[in-house]
């Protein structure tokens, strides 16, 4: 911190900081201390001065020859009382810094007229008489005797001093006599008895003294919390760059630490946050990639299922149109899950789109007589493209896929397809599975100029073709058994109605299998049903 904001954070105390607001609480609290202290000192000096006087006086002066006499005072006038003298003395010997004794003498009223004089001792201890008129002496009149006059009865106060009186008048004594002891008041309570605009000032001098040093100390507790303070405003606003220094070994210090421990869990979590949101955007731009529409075919009923395990998947279908009446049929599954393997389906994908598109657009053109066996070279040209692509683009990053392609004659079910390493697929009649489509080459994307072979099927009336990939058969419960392909054929085996249908029976049951498990795969199914 700069040395001007040092200034202003130490004299600005009303600006709302917890160094500020500390050292005001120390300073206001050093001087009530300081003054209650003081005050309390003070009473209990004055109280044991005026208790020491007067035991001094009513220890002394019965002791004096002569006072047995009646107003024996006024005989010892004009003569020296070393004794009276040694007692005065004494008595004098009772200033402290905060109270000094500058009169020591007796207020006698004399029998004759009634008038009050002071009875003092010279420099020579000779006893001397003098008048005095003073409205206080009134109050003397009607006091009893033997009693030590105290604030509100007969020690009085007058414009700076105390006057303590002692009765010491006897019983034979025709008028009163008190010995009195006048105390002036120096030092803390003559500055608060009499210079109020002095007192005032020494009070906000102190109050700053105290506040530096306050301030000071303050610097050293609040200090750390400022700078904690100052870093969480920070991350609030989204910024998880700083850090809390070292802040020591106490209670703060380790509050320090653990707000970095925080910051880099809000670090973790932001990273975590924007990769989800990069997966969530993965999602969706994968989802554009799944069929949004199924070709609407009257002799077709098309259904599908998909249940990513993730938020994105290495699985994927599509089912598109091509011409001449026919339909495309994909279901493939990529090695690995998460956004890699998205990635790559994508690409799958795409490549079996634009090289069917391209290999079977052109047949209608100029071979409209071509015999099967060109026509399955056809599919299998797509095929191999696909892998030929795959291989040679991105052969280095170890991707694969498992991929059934086939293509579908929609007026005659007539179906040719190539089957790279992916699941049987399944022809089920109203009796049960009628065939198993077992794979014709090994997957995609392994090596170039694999042997993959295109086999061509007729789908009767009736006749459903179903594609899975082994997020079905590998799915497991919580006692790691599998749901193989043997539980797979027993369902197949039921009578069902639609393609709907089956997928959501061996949905229902792939879910119950699993119970309160994970799912460790994508589960993907794909079933087409030739109507008629």
């Amino acid at each position: 911190m700069k040395p001007n904001n040092h200034v202003k954070a130490c004299l600005f105390f009303w600006k709302p900081s917890v160094a500020r607001k500390f050292t005001l609480y120390f300073a206001v609290f050093g001087l009530l201390v300081f003054y209650l202290t003081s005050m309390a000192y003070l009473v209990a000096a004055k109280k044991h001065m005026v208790k020491s006087i007067t035991r001094i006086v009513q220890g002394q002066i019965p002791k004096m020859t002569g006072t047995d006499q009646s107003d024996f005072w006024w005989g010892l006038v004009d003569y020296e009382q070393p004794g009276l003298g040694a007692m005065a003395h004494a008595i004098s010997n009772l200033s402290s810094a905060s109270h000094s004794i500058d009169d020591v003498s007796i207020l006698g009223r004399r029998p004759q007229d009634g008038s009050w004089r002071r009875i003092y001792l010279d420099d020579q201890d000779m006893l001397r008489s003098e008048s005095i008129d003073h409205p206080s002496l009134k109050r003397l009149e009607n006091q009893e005797g033997g009693r030590l006059f105290e604030e509100g009865s007969g020690m009085y106060a007058i414009p700076g001093k105390i006057v303590v009186l002692v009765n010491i008048t006897s019983p034979g004594d025709s008028g009163q006599y008190f010995f009195k002891v006048a105390i002036a008041r120096q030092g803390i309570v003559a500055l608060m008895g009499n210079r109020i605009p002095h007192f005032i000032g020494i009070s906000l001098i102190a109050l700053i003294i105290f506040r530096m040093i306050g301030y000071i100390f303050a610097r050293r507790l609040a200090a750390p919390i400022e700078t904690l303070s100052d870093t969480a405003a920070k991350v609030s606003q989204g910024d998880f760059s700083p850090q809390v220094p070292d802040l020591g070994k106490t209670e703060i210090g380790d509050l320090g630490r653990n707000f970095n421990k925080m910051i880099q869990g809000l670090r973790e979590w932001q990273r975590i946050k924007r990769k989800e949101i990069e997966l969530e955007k993965g999602r969706e731009i994968q989802q554009d990639f799944l069929p949004k529409e199924i070709p609407d075919s009257p002799h077709w009923d098309i259904a599908t299922s998909f249940f990513p395990a993730r938020e994105v998947s290495g699985d994927f279908y599509d089912v598109f149109d091509l011409p001449g009446n026919r339909m495309g049929l994909v279901i493939a599954d990529v090695c690995d899950k998460g956004v890699g393997s998205a990635l790559y389906m994508t690409l799958i994908r795409s490549l079996i789109r634009v090289y069917a598109e391209q290999m079977l657009s052109g047949e209608s053109d100029s071979t409209a007589n071509t015999a099967s066996t060109n026509i399955k070279n056809r599919e299998l040209e797509v095929f191999q493209l696909t892998n030929s692509y795959l291989v040679r683009h991105h052969g280095d990053e170890s991707m694969f896929a498992t991929l059934f392609f086939g293509v579908i004659d929609s007026a005659s079910g007539q179906l040719v397809y190539i089957n790279g390493g992916h699941e049987p697929l399944y022809v089920i009649g109203k009796d049960g599975v009628k065939a198993e489509l077992p794979p014709t080459g090994p997957a995609v994307g392994l090596m170039a100029d694999m042997n993959f072979k295109a086999v061509r099927l007729q789908l009767g009336p009736g006749d459903l073709l179903l594609g899975i990939t082994d997020g079905v058969t590998e799915a497991q419960n919580s006692e790691n058994e599998l749901f193989s392909r043997r539980r797979v054929k027993e369902l197949l085996s039921l009578p069902v109605a639609s393609s709907k249908e089956l997928l959501e029976r061996i949905q229902e049951q792939i879910f119950d299998f699993m119970g309160t498990a994970p799912r460790s795969d994508d589960v993907t199914m794909l079933a087409v049903q030739r109507i008629i």
